[in-house]
């Protein structure tokens, strides 16, 4: 606990045991709890500094440069001009829907400012979009307008179910998290319902999304990947080969077990990145999206997987000590 670290641009300190310890930075002093603190060279300063406002605010630029500039959408060979009559019911229904979630966020944002923080800006493009949108008349719709407000509903509730799938859940009251389940769920209802119109398809349901390893929920709704008598005996084989593998209480855990779990996840690409950074079980259970960004993880659906194991395996480890 008595260390002095001079001379450096960035560091990233690995904080184990149960209990928090000291940090002081520039004069700045403070209890870290066990996990991950990085401390990043200010610019133009010649001293270790942790500046809370400039992360904050490089944070909300970096979500609005990608909520600003999304990423460029698949060419869509057949895309109409102008929106029917049909589709323009199945947009509003979508509109409404999405209005209702963000008026659910900014509702909850007022006692957690944090989630304020993290999709300000996914909310402000959503909305933007949408007042693009209905500021026409309902035949006068062009599908431009709409690709762009779909992409932007899609991306505000990518982002929310991700933060949801941390630890906000565990900050959230529970009718706070039926108000917002329910506005998330409305809103992948209605984004369904779009999936079948030819020119939006590929904005709902990009192709190469999750890539070979898409989550086993979208692989189920096609008849070319039902559940056949011998891989449900594989998949308890391989569930009773994780749970003797995995014995030992999460904060024990090794690399091993840590690869074996991300094995369990399907996800052992990332086996690799885990163990060069040497993150065993007590680490594990305190990874953040951002930490996992970090590591490498950029996929959605993969960052949601281990996301949703985590919590899985904190609250199994919080049962076990009750």
């Amino acid at each position: 606990q008595h260390h002095r670290i001079a001379q450096c641009r960035t560091v990233k300190i690995t904080i184990l045991g149960d209990e928090g310890v000291p940090v002081q930075v520039d004069g700045e002093a403070w209890i870290q709890p066990p996990g991950y603190i990085k401390i990043i060279h200010k610019n133009r300063t010649q001293t270790l500094t942790r500046d809370r406002a400039f992360e904050n605010t490089l944070k909300s630029w970096e979500d609005k440069q990608k909520c600003e500039f999304p990423r460029p959408q698949p060419a869509l060979s057949s895309q109409p001009e102008t929106v029917s009559e049909e589709e323009s019911s199945r947009v509003n229904e979508l509109g409404q829907a999405a209005g209702a979630l963000i008026l659910s966020i900014r509702e909850v944002a007022q006692s957690h400012h944090s989630m304020e923080q993290e999709l300000a800006h996914a909310v402000n493009a959503s909305s933007k979009a949408m007042d693009v949108v209905y500021a026409k008349s309902p035949g006068a719709l062009t599908c431009s307008s709409v690709v762009q407000m779909v992409s932007n509903v899609k991306a505000l509730l990518s982002e929310t179910e991700l933060l949801l799938a941390g630890k906000m859940s565990m900050q959230l009251d529970p009718p706070q998290q039926e108000q917002l389940n329910a506005a998330l769920g409305s809103v992948a209802q209605q984004l369904r319902r779009l999936s079948d119109v030819p020119w939006l398809c590929l904005v709902i349901d990009p192709l190469d999304n999750e890539g070979p390893l898409m989550d086993f929920s979208k692989r189920s709704r096609s008849g070319k990947f039902r559940l056949v008598p011998k891989f449900k005996r594989d998949k308890n084989i391989k569930n009773k080969e994780m749970s003797s593998t995995l014995s030992l209480p999460v904060d024990q855990w090794g690399t091993e077990e840590v690869g074996a779990w991300l094995d369990f996840l399907c996800l052992s690409e990332y086996k690799d990145i885990f163990t060069g950074h040497d993150v065993r079980g007590a680490e594990l259970i305190h990874l953040e999206r951002r930490d996992l960004k970090d590591l490498g993880v950029t996929k959605v659906g993969h960052m949601k997987r281990i996301l949703q194991g985590i919590r899985e395996l904190t609250r199994t480890s919080t049962a076990s000590e009750v």
